[in-house]
């Protein structure tokens, strides 16, 4: 049997160079949030006979007050539509630059006021319900995705549509959601408790997630401010505990102020944002006058495989929150 030729460490090294580059093994949040959609609508169980989807999808000083006084006024200079219903979401937004100076500023201001909020029971056996505007980037041919082409070769942003979601107080309970007219269980939904129960301290409420997202994501920062959004997103969160989030989100190493943003719903606000590794910025958007958050935003500010700068990669907006009886009951 004939032997081939052996290769000098040089000729080894040459033939290396041309190889393309082994890709990133860590999944992008996109990626992620695909596949974790994939599994859940052949596992999940519907309510009415049809197949489900899941996305998964809350007083300063001087100096400060006035720092987010010009912030304000900058957000509102950019134009601010106050809330007209959206039908769809826009393919491309313009890559803002982030400003790292004005972050605790903001951060400061809206715990203070989510800690002021009033604190709303949640009984062991209720249910958090929330209502929002969602759209989310999906694989291109599937039958539920939008029309929208957004610059990828295989991905699209899906219309913005109604989403209904009931989620336990504790776990060990299912979940229930309504989109697109389908209702469907949630087996193994994250139960409330796992976010109302966090430290009311930022400093060790931020070395308790870095602890629990270890080895997560394509990096600690990221799987950080990841997690606190999570938490946000759809939950019901003790005033002291969004307070608490929102201060730890601060210290968290690339958070930057956004000026201008626009959620699901077509409310402008100023936002707070981390970059990913993999180029897609994740915004929380607060409404510039009283700091409620509104929902999120997240595109790419860079081109990349998946697409080219400023293209939308996801969209919600937060309509209702509340405390609900039974799965499928809604608020009074």
């Amino acid at each position: 049997m004939k032997q081939s030729p052996r290769l000098d460490p040089a000729e080894r090294a040459e033939l290396a160079r041309l190889l393309p580059p082994p890709g990133d093994p860590e999944l992008s949040r996109i990626r992620h949030r695909l596949l974790k959609d994939a599994f859940l609508q052949q596992v999940a169980e519907p309510r009415t006979g049809w197949s489900g989807r899941r996305f998964t999808l809350l007083a300063a000083p001087l100096a400060a007050a006035v720092l987010v006084a010009a912030i304000i006024g900058v957000a509102v200079l950019h134009g601010r539509t106050g809330g007209g219903t959206t039908t769809g979401a826009d393919s491309r937004v313009a890559v803002a630059v982030g400003d790292a100076t004005g972050v605790a500023p903001l951060m400061d201001r809206v715990a203070a006021v989510a800690g002021r909020e009033p604190s709303v029971p949640l009984g062991r056996d209720e249910y958090v319900y929330v209502r929002s505007r969602v759209a989310w980037l999906m694989l291109a041919g599937e039958p539920s995705s939008g029309q929208q082409e957004i610059g990828a070769t295989n991905s699209v942003l899906d219309e913005v549509h109604d989403r209904e979601i009931w989620l336990p107080a504790a776990r060990g309970d299912e979940g229930l959601i309504r989109e697109r007219g389908e209702t469907f269980g949630l087996s193994g939904a994250e139960p409330n408790s796992t976010y109302a129960e966090l430290p009311t301290d930022p400093a060790e409420l931020l070395e308790r997630i870095y602890a629990e997202t270890r080895g997560q994501d394509s990096g600690p920062d990221t799987a950080a401010f990841g997690f606190l959004g999570d938490a946000l997103r759809e939950s019901l969160l003790p005033p002291p505990v969004a307070a608490a989030i929102y201060r730890a989100a601060a210290r968290i190493p690339g958070v930057v102020l956004v000026a201008d943003s626009v959620d699901a719903q077509g409310r402008h606000g100023v936002a707070v944002a981390r970059t990913r590794e993999d180029g897609e910025r994740l915004e929380w958007i607060f409404d510039p006058v009283t700091f409620e958050y509104l929902g999120e935003r997240s595109y790419l500010v860079r081109d990349t495989p998946l697409g080219k700068a400023g293209m939308l990669t996801g969209t919600t907006a937060v309509l209702q929150r509340g405390v609900v009886a039974g799965k499928g009951v809604l608020p009074r």
